[in-house]
């Protein structure tokens, strides 16, 4: 009798327990599950914020220094909107000819843009304001969150820009056709998700457009902005590639990339780098012709990849190791391999060498002189949609490997910590470039803030 009562009494302690437990598990993960979803959703919104500000800053760069340019050249502020941004006044992004994306609460109407002179300090001041609509952040009361950007241009120092050269690296491998987001369990794309190369398109040609309105305010006969475009797959897209000219690229141009091929970015750093030695001159020769006194160039390389490099020659490390012997055949310039010792054969691995040599070529690019940027594009780990009609389900991974791979060449590359920007999607990409463009423009054209 006492045996059976004291088999009851564990039977129900243990089963106790086990509800317990599992209650404290269901608990764990809920609030597991939450933090994750927060997590994501103050990301979406710092991410459509950090657009917005990026964008909005641009904006005030932009019209700041027109503003000071028109004060300076006519030594009084516009008094009709067709002679410029009149004093006091607030105009909205769409007036402008400006607009933002859907995150952006009323869209380019509801962004405002105020200019004010000071006569005394010399100074235009553009403040550009705004909000965007949260996901995350509506679940504690947040409906918007505010953004303000201000650009001070000082009359006396407004220049239209310092002569500049201006190369793009883009990568235009086969992976660029897939979607920007992570697909679906069941390996469909996505809400908002788009082909790579759309938004690689997008991203250049409003960079390019915004660049152009940037720096050619006030511009005389001297041209001074030089551009060129490095398409690349295996090596550089050849009927794509733009060849460094003065002006800017063109939509046509930009639109002409299609996603093809394996990835080594190695040829079209090297190009990059050849180009850039011959900036100097072609500046040289401009100054000249304008009669102009000659400035030496300020030289950028943007260099965006959407993954690690598969392709390209090796390099050899003889290793004890391997279970390969290889010889290197220069008649037809390939490497030999084999199971066993033979003669002239080496017992080792063959290692990619496209990372080292695409350093080289960016290493020696800032040893001259040229400021390079570096985006790593949709490279958040995991599966992605090819997005192919026959197989609408067909994905392809990311995996740690190929992101820190990629994350290392695009840091080696870089100038500086700050100049590689990460974008995990198309509208990143976008913001990517934006915060590029600022940096750039703030190189080139005298603004204080």
């Amino acid at each position: 009798m006492f045996k059976t009562n004291h088999s009851s009494s564990l039977l129900h302690s243990f089963r106790s327990f086990r509800k317990n437990e599992e209650g404290n598990l269901a608990l764990t993960f809920a609030i597991s599950l939450t933090v994750l979803v927060g997590v994501l959703g103050a990301a979406v919104d710092f991410s459509a914020l950090s657009s917005a500000k990026s964008k909005s800053q641009s904006i005030a760069d932009s019209t700041a220094l027109a503003a000071a340019i028109y004060i300076k050249d006519h030594n009084r502020p516009p008094k009709t909107d067709e002679e410029g941004y009149r004093d006091g006044i607030t105009y909205n992004a769409s007036q402008l000819g400006y607009d933002f994306k859907s995150s952006v609460e009323g869209g380019a109407e509801k962004v405002n843009i105020r200019v004010d002179y000071d006569d005394n300090a010399k100074e235009a001041t553009v403040t550009v304001s705004g909000q965007t609509k949260p996901y995350f952040a509506q679940i504690f009361g947040n409906d918007t969150l505010p953004f303000t950007s201000q650009s001070v241009v000082s009359y006396l120092d407004a220049e239209s820009a310092f002569p500049a050269s201006i190369s793009l690296v883009l990568d235009n491998s086969g992976s660029m056709a897939w979607d920007d987001k992570l697909a679906l369990e069941s390996g469909r794309s996505p809400f908002g998700a788009a082909p790579r190369i759309d938004g690689l398109k997008n991203s250049v040609n409003t960079f390019t457009r915004e660049l152009e309105s940037r720096l050619n305010i006030g511009e005389d006969d001297q041209k001074t902005i030089r551009m060129g475009m490095l398409p690349y797959s295996s090596d550089i897209v050849s009927n794509n590639r733009v060849e460094m000219q003065f002006g800017f690229l063109s939509p046509s141009q930009v639109n002409n990339m299609r996603p093809s091929g394996s990835t080594n970015s190695n040829p079209p750093m090297r190009a990059a780098l050849e180009e850039m030695r011959d900036e100097n001159e072609a500046h040289r020769r401009e100054a000249v012709r304008a009669g102009k006194a000659y400035e030496e160039p300020l030289k950028f390389v943007i260099f965006m990849s959407d993954g690690q490099n598969t392709s390209g020659q090796f390099d050899f490390v003889p290793s004890r190791r391997s279970r390969f012997y290889y010889k290197f055949d220069t008649s037809r310039n390939l490497w030999l391999r084999s199971y066993r010792n033979r003669s002239g054969f080496e017992r080792g691995f063959l290692i990619l060498a496209s990372d080292r040599l695409t350093i080289e070529a960016c290493d020696q690019l800032k040893a001259q002189g040229t400021e390079i940027f570096t985006i790593g594009y949709a490279l958040e780990v995991g599966e992605y949609n090819r997005n192919r009609s026959s197989d609408p389900t067909s994905t392809a991974s990311v995996s740690v490997a190929n992101q820190s791979t990629a994350f290392s060449l695009l840091n080696s590359c870089a100038s500086s910590v700050e100049n590689f920007v990460r974008a995990d999607n198309n509208e990143e990409l976008e913001a990517a470039f934006d915060t590029i463009q600022n940096a750039i423009v703030e190189e080139l054209i005298r603004i204080k803030s």
